[in-house]
């Protein structure tokens, strides 16, 4: 073999090496990429579930609040209207 032909035949086996490569390190980009975004799209799903299942929470909690102090106003004021009927 000459050492044109060989020279020749080295730079198309880098070429081919190289393309091969470049092709291989974008797939594993591109897949990475994809899975960044399930695995966000997961997360945003559980963060907005539990932020859902909170509200809930703190509104049960703020409605028993309230229905306490309805009931102590009501005892307060019959508390009042007793002490001045005397």
């Amino acid at each position: 073999m000459m050492p044109d032909d060989f020279f020749k035949k080295n730079m198309e086996m880098w070429e081919q090496f190289t393309s091969s490569y470049m092709d291989t390190i974008f797939k594993t980009v591109e897949k990475t990429f994809d899975q960044s975004k399930v695995f966000k799209d997961a997360v945003d799903k559980s963060v907005g579930s539990a932020m859902e299942t909170q509200v809930e929470a703190t509104k049960t909690t703020l409605e028993s609040i309230q229905k306490q102090m309805e009931d102590l106003t009501s005892k307060v004021d019959d508390l009042i209207s007793k002490q001045q009927a005397e």
